[in-house]
């Protein structure tokens, strides 16, 4: 007999290399392992709504039931949903930095691996890196919502542009 697994969807808001995402993800496990399992290229969100980051392109908002999306795509990850971010295993280790996006900057801790040192963060394996205790500095007017503080902020390591210590 097959057991059937009851999956969760969590409202997200998205800051993408092209796109403001809003939706929702379903991830299976732990969040981390889920997003940095098998160098993943794509994940899918639901009840997404894309708006284009430049307002003056020929694209236009759009709304679709499923999207699949490149992971490149995915550059900030907020959890809107409070339980679940408390929820998430973080690496004990952290260090307070500033971390310089091309839509946003941003001041906070990065969780790493107690072997890793400061320089190494962007060559940790995975895509995907926690911040705690951020505050988010958008560069430019956003087509929709998006924090300027957030306990918990996912970051693709391909999105940081450079970083340094606080």
């Amino acid at each position: 007999m097959a057991v059937k697994i009851e999956l969760q969807r969590y409202d997200v808001q998205v800051l993408g290399r092209h796109f403001h995402i809003v939706g929702q993800m379903e991830p299976i496990g732990q969040l981390m392992d889920f997003l940095n399992r098998g160098q993943r290229q794509t994940f899918s969100l639901y009840d997404a709504k894309l708006a284009p980051l430049k307002p003056a392109g020929p694209l236009n908002a759009i709304s679709r039931p499923h999207v699949i999306l490149n992971a490149d795509e995915l550059g900030l990850i907020y959890f809107l949903d409070a339980e679940y971010r408390q929820r998430v295993s973080l690496l004990k280790q952290f260090d307070e930095v500033i971390a310089y996006t091309p839509h946003a900057v941003l001041r906070g801790r990065f969780h790493r691996g107690a072997e890793t040192r400061l320089s190494d963060l962007l060559d940790m394996a995975g895509v995907f890196l926690a911040m705690s205790n951020v505050s988010i500095f958008a560069l430019r007017p956003l087509p929709g919502p998006f924090p300027q503080q957030a306990d918990l902020l996912i970051v693709n390591q391909a999105h940081v542009q450079f970083y340094h210590a606080q």
